[in-house]
């Protein structure tokens, strides 16, 4: 058997998985225009993504038929066409970077981020917050819990009479 016209990764999934788990990437990137997964799966949703938002810069009906048969969540559908199709009208292609990061931690899966090239406004006024700073902050979130802790002494427990709470 040739593979001849058999191009794509299967990603240890049949086809039905594939295309569900390839759909859903598609869409994140589209509506968070980034998304952290593994490298083979990033390389197989950038193909998808280039296509897709080529078709976008036309902003034709045909256009977001073709597209819809891919992506069918509409508010993603109505971000494509409004926002990031536009954005990218001059762009002749190249409208997605892969940036290779640490391995997973649980299996050493080599891990990628998958973003658009031109972020929006929204997105470049809240920056993804790296591992670092995550590990900074939470000392910092654990600090009012002990405090509300060293606040609100327990009281002593009072005694019972003699008779009463025995078992015999």
């Amino acid at each position: 058997m040739s593979r001849h016209m058999n191009t794509g990764r299967k990603l240890s999934r049949n086809t039905s998985h594939r295309k569900a788990l390839l759909d859903n990437l598609i869409r994140a990137v589209i509506l968070e225009e980034s998304i952290r997964t593994t490298t083979p799966k990033a390389k197989e949703a950038k193909r998808v993504v280039e296509k897709i938002i080529t078709q976008a810069r036309v902003n034709t009906l045909a256009a977001r038929r073709n597209v819809h048969r891919t992506v069918r969540d509409q508010a993603a559908l109505a971000k494509l066409f409004d926002t990031i199709g536009p954005r990218f009208k001059t762009r002749p292609g190249g409208y997605t970077r892969l940036i290779h990061v640490e391995n997973r931690v649980g299996d050493n899966a080599p891990m990628s981020i998958l973003e658009l090239v031109e972020k929006s406004e929204k997105a470049l006024a809240a920056p993804v917050e790296t591992k670092a700073e995550a590990k900074a902050e939470t000392p910092a979130a654990d600090a009012p819990k002990a405090e509300k802790k060293a606040k609100a002494p327990k009281a002593p427990k009072a005694k019972k009479a003699d008779g009463e709470g025995e078992k015999k």
